[in-house]
């Protein structure tokens, strides 16, 4: 895959490398789009669940990562889900179907992968359309073992 690494601290040398994911975020959701990792081919499925008011405007961005410690804690106006799964030579086998929650440090198992959820903005009009109104979803993943 040839997309770059995501941008962070310096990873220790034990430390996946965490590449990005070619999510469009201007293509709307859902999603799904294929890769191949390591010498594996994996269909990412991604869809948002987004508490949206039809009168909002096409431009109004939902954050739908955790927001700054409040007290009480915030909850976001929805989510990510993503599906990956791994093709093989016994056919398709899902990997992962899983609610993404972009918090720091988390990382979401899926078979070989380890996939992390670094940014999730996702603007109405990029909800079953397309367009650029200001999404930015950024998915990082990185093989757990070759």
């Amino acid at each position: 895959m040839s997309t770059p690494r995501s941008s962070a601290a310096p990873r220790p040398p034990d430390a996946p490398e965490y590449r990005r994911l070619p999510v469009e975020a201007d293509e709307g959701l859902p999603q799904v789009f294929t890769c191949r990792i390591g010498d594996t081919s994996y269909e990412f499925g991604l869809y948002a669940v987004v508490d949206a008011r039809p009168d909002d405007p096409l431009d109004t961005v939902y954050d739908l990562g955790p927001g700054p410690a409040a007290d009480p804690p915030v909850t976001p106006p929805g989510y990510l889900v993503l599906r990956v799964v791994r093709q093989g030579a016994g056919g398709p086998r899902t990997a992962l179907l899983r609610k993404l929650v972009a918090e720091p440090g988390l990382v979401h198992p899926a078979d070989r992968l380890a996939v992390r959820l670094l940014e999730a903005r996702v603007a109405r009009g990029n909800l079953n359309g397309r367009g650029h109104y200001g999404s930015s979803i950024v998915i990082g993943v990185a093989e757990r073992w070759a």
